[in-house]
């Protein structure tokens, strides 16, 4: 029903960055945003898709999106958002409709109605699980504090991979290859990752919305999304389509 995850993975298995360095072609480059900019996309679009109220307003031109959007904390502290939703700062045009989007694309906001995290760990999992956990708790905290009825999600894209070409351990043309203990490097950092609050009500603490999605990405040849254990199930907490369900109930409970 909610296609986003395995959006990702197709459009990484199409996906390639090239090192002119050693000559290596990847699917997957942890200093490029390329990924996560079309993640984020295509969340967007399953949210507008399960929205009536998002659907309407988007029609309206009363609420636009916006990929890597500066938002300045109470602090002052200025924070690029994965995505967001929210009221547009310029008024809206017909150019800033992206082909085949319902709602506007746009650089910045003047009002925070949805935000979202994203991260990936695709090797390294358990070295990798502190900053995650902070990179993500830290993140709800900053919204709330400036817009404490936002709706602040979530989403954590896990390797399942038993090898992984890795762009920054590369010192030749021949591929340097990492290999990893699956599936337990992958569900060590999921049962890490759902240690991470949700609130419920407003004033607590926490993610309005959180998931995992889990690839099997070797970086070189395809990437598949991962459904079975341990990624998050049907009705699990972290599931992708729990995520969808919630961000959509909250925003038609705080924003119609």
């Amino acid at each position: 029903m909610y296609d986003a995850p395995q959006k990702l993975a197709n459009w990484m298995s199409q996906h390639r960055h090239k090192d002119k360095k050693y000559n290596q072609t990847y699917l997957y480059h942890s200093r490029s945003d390329r990924h996560s900019v079309e993640l984020c996309r295509f969340v967007v679009a399953d949210l507008i898709a399960a929205s009536r109220i998002l659907r309407e307003k988007a029609a309206a031109r009363s609420i636009a999106y916006g990929v890597n959007v500066p938002y300045t904390a109470p602090s002052g502290k200025v924070k690029n958002l994965d995505f967001a939703i929210g009221k547009p700062k310029k008024p809206i045009t017909a150019g800033d409709f992206l082909e085949g989007e319902m709602i506007a694309c746009v650089r910045e906001l003047e009002s925070l109605e949805i935000s979202c995290e994203a991260k990936s760990t695709m090797t390294e999992h358990s070295k990798s699980q502190p900053r995650m956990y902070d990179e993500l708790s830290s993140s709800h905290e900053i919204i709330h504090q400036g817009a404490p009825s936002a709706i602040a999600t979530g989403i954590a894209v896990i390797n399942i991979a038993a090898t992984f070409v890795s762009p920054l351990r590369q010192t030749s043309d021949s591929p340097y290859v990492t290999k990893h203990k699956q599936p337990k490097a992958a569900a060590g950092m999921i049962e890490h990752l759902r240690g991470l609050k949700i609130r419920n009500e407003l004033g607590d603490v926490g993610f309005e919305a959180f998931c995992t999605i889990v690839l099997d990405c070797d970086n070189v040849t395809c990437a598949n999304l991962w459904t079975g254990p341990p990624a998050p199930q049907p009705g699990d907490p972290d599931h992708y389509a729990t995520y969808v369900e919630r961000v959509v109930r909250f925003y038609e409970e705080r924003f119609s």
